[in-house]
């Protein structure tokens, strides 16, 4: 009685009082006027400002945006018993507490902490009453989905909405901060949907397109090239460590995947690995159920999917929750914040995949302002509870996130103010407290084996605009965010600090990945959370998916387990300029550059599954993939210690002479071939066994038809890049 008595008034909307919000106008109106003409008479004029980092000005018209253009928006409610939860998360990963890996289901966490049904049914309500439509309500009660126009969101919102045209995209926001009546004070979180001025985007660097015969792993001392990722667990020593097998592993992205599943499956093919298990979950927004493909969005996603799966050596599922992005793809305008906000929740409410990867970032003032960074810190600390963990790219601006890695004008002049040099920004969601934030590095190896690690920072670059601009790893301190514990005890922090850890991330020395069929050059921390997020599934494989959200376990162990970490002690992320140095320094010991370094993956692994229950790794591996051979056809294999690479080949009645040969590459192998079933150290019928070398050779005469089976292994040593050829006669 007491809320239907409180909902009575909005149902006129006669003399609201509005409460705010933490959704801020999108566009900063300035009233001026000017003299002109012969009567001298004062003409208004108005201007607008993006409501970001620095304010920068629309330079194109402003007008009222479309009455019919329907928009897509997400209300976000605040979370109940904050205070609880917070103290709930941190009672997670506290040995000796009652809570200790007693991670919430999201029944459990949606019964504590998440708003009531009738908060719920408040809102709807007065959004039904506004006029909006298509109202759906998220099964974790967080976040409210509905269609309107612009006179909707200025009845329900009480916010005015403006557009303007810039590159041939509609842009549009709100110019006054969104309200709600003060019945639904304290309730109401956030409204995202209402703008697309500022959107996060992908912290990805694509390169040329890279030949057959290019260098990759090849070398004779150490050097900077670049990698496929099947060759990330060889230079970050996974050694015995095993695959993901039985951990799942989820992706944020928007739109069409369909070009990037076939590069997946010809990665996995070309590499010889099993076919992975994926599923893709569309996330819409209300009437919003397009989905396009955005060619910028491939790479990015390629980068994420194969990276992953390099990397992890194969995971359980692999899920892509991909945002409705419209009919247009990258020119479409319906991408907004509320999308990537409702993937990042329908990643927490499905609660499958254990660990997350965003590969996404955007300039923190501007999310802050639009409310999206308050809706997603719930979504986040959600996922803690659940025991899940959000790995974050930390961005590819440097320090100066917020203009896009911007700082000078093509001629080599800084930019005017309020842009200063040595003013910092950093990347949201990086900044969050609920997810770990990954840097990046260049990377030196020999063959594949580490060899040196160092701040990424590829240096200056024409932006395409008239400026200039970074490309380096994001790190820096959170304009908004407080200090989470496990920082505030270990750096003496009192606001959030990124990156937490770092893997490569250089164009120089990135990943080999497969976009449109052709292979490419990418780097960007894009590539360095992947291969955080295949290292972490691993060692949640090993600890049997036991291990919750492990930043105050990283803060607390990492320095006293030096053998864990490559630190990083040199590099910049700033730029050099008139004889001063902008930026953070890499040093050693936990820094703004790298974190705490990279990680050695056995290394790692062992001192993860303390951090987890005890319990074994259940399930079995799957089996490895046998790779046909063709007569007198070579293919190149890798393998880490202890694992195996299986090949047959077919040989006809009438062959006379059968020679298996091994070559090339780096490590040492030994040969098993066997007739009619898979040949193995126990059960074969030959055997090349020479030590420290990768040169075996097998010839079989006479010769039975049939199919045979090879198997190579490394023993206790990495081998890569082993040519392996079947030839009869």
């Amino acid at each position: 009685m007491a809320l239907a008595l409180a909902l009575s008034p909005m149902s006129g909307h006669a003399a609201t009082a509005w409460a705010p919000t933490t959704t801020h106008a999108a566009l900063l109106k300035a009233e001026s006027t000017s003299v002109t003409g012969m009567s001298r008479a004062a003409v208004p004029t108005t201007t607008y400002r993006i409501n970001a980092y620095g304010r920068p000005a629309v330079q194109a018209l402003v007008t009222p945006l479309d009455s019919t253009k329907l928009l897509h928006v997400a209300v976000s409610l605040n979370l109940r018993n904050v205070d609880q939860l917070q103290a709930f998360n941190k009672s997670l990963n506290t040995p000796g507490s009652a809570n200790y890996r007693q991670f919430l289901t999201p029944a459990q966490f949606k019964a504590s902490y998440a708003p009531t049904d009738a908060q719920v049914q408040a809102v709807v309500t007065h959004m039904q009453q506004s006029g909006f439509t298509n109202i759906t309500v998220s099964p974790n009660n967080t976040l409210v989905f509905a269609d309107g126009n612009p006179a909707a969101v200025g009845t329900a919102f009480n916010a005015t909405m403006k557009s303007y045209t810039e590159n041939g995209k509609l842009r549009f926001g709100n110019d006054s901060d969104a309200m709600v009546p003060q019945a639904l004070s304290g309730i109401v979180g956030a409204v995202t949907g209402l703008q697309n001025v500022s959107v996060r985007h992908p912290l990805s660097h694509v390169g040329a397109q890279i030949s057959s015969v290019a260098a990759t792993g090849t070398q004779t001392g150490p050097t900077n090239v670049l990698h496929p990722p099947t060759q990330f667990p060889l230079i970050y020593d996974a050694a015995s460590t095993p695959s993901a097998y039985n951990t799942t592993v989820g992706i944020i992205t928007w739109g069409d995947l369909t070009q990037t599943q076939a590069d997946l499956r010809t990665m996995t093919t070309v590499n010889g690995m099993n076919p992975v298990n994926v599923k893709v979950v569309p996330v819409t927004l209300a009437g919003e159920r397009d989905f396009s493909d955005d060619p910028n969005g491939d790479g990015e996603w390629n980068l994420d999917s194969q990276t992953i799966v390099g990397t992890s050596g194969g995971v359980k599922q692999l899920v892509f929750y991909t945002v409705a992005n419209g009919r247009y793809g990258a020119y479409d305008e319906e991408l907004t914040d509320a999308g990537i906000t409702a993937a990042y929740n329908k990643a927490v409410t499905d609660n499958i995949a254990k660990i997350i990867n965003v590969s996404l970032g955007g300039d923190e003032t501007a999310t802050h302002e639009s409310g999206s960074q308050t809706a997603d810190d719930a979504i986040f600390a959600q996922a803690v509870a659940q025991g899940q963990t959000f790995s974050v790219a930390s961005g590819d601006q440097g320090v100066y996130t917020a203009t896009g890695g911007e700082f000078e004008t093509n001629a080599g002049v800084v930019l005017p103010a309020p842009f200063s040099l040595s003013t910092y920004s950093a990347s949201e969601p990086a900044v969050s407290p609920n997810v770990i934030a990954v840097g990046g590095t260049e990377l030196t190896t020999n063959g594949t084996a580490w060899a040196g690690e160092v701040t990424w920072n590829d240096g200056i670059a024409d932006a395409g605009d008239g400026d200039n601009r970074i490309w380096a790893t994001g790190g820096g301190v959170s304009l908004f965010e407080a200090a989470p514990a496990w920082q505030a005890t270990a750096l003496g922090a009192t606001a959030r600090q990124v990156p937490d850890i770092a893997f490569d991330a250089s164009s120089v020395t990135g990943a080999l990945i497969y976009i449109g069929g052709q292979k490419y050059g990418v780097g960007g921390t894009s590539l360095a959370s992947p291969i955080f997020v295949g290292v972490f599934a691993r060692a949640q494989t090993y600890a049997n998916n036991s291990i919750g959200f492990p930043a105050s376990d990283m803060y607390r162990d990492f320095p006293n387990h030096p053998a864990v970490l490559h630190d990083v002690t040199s590099g910049n992320n700033g730029v050099w300029l008139a004889g001063t140095t902008y930026g953070y320094n890499a040093a050693a010991g936990w820094d703004f550059t790298t974190g705490y370094g990279s990680l050695d993956i056995n290394a790692f692994n062992l001192l993860a599954y303390t951090w987890g229950n005890g319990t074994p790794p259940s399930g079995v591996a799957p089996p490895p993939v046998l790779t046909a051979l063709t007569n007198n056809v070579a293919v190149t294999t890798q393998g880490t210690a202890g694992a195996a690479q299986q090949f047959t080949l077919v040989v006809p009645a009438g062959a006379r002479t059968l020679t298996f040969n091994t070559y090339g590459g780096t490590g040492d192998v030994t040969m098993y071939v066997k007739c009619g079933s898979a040949a193995s150290a126990s059960s074969y019928d030959y055997v090349s066994a020479h030590a420290n070398t990768n040169s075996e050779t097998v010839t079989i005469r006479p010769v039975t038809a049939g199919t045979y089976y090879v198997t190579l292994t490394g023993g206790s040593a990495i081998f890569s890049g082993v040519s392996v050829i079947g030839s009869w006669q």
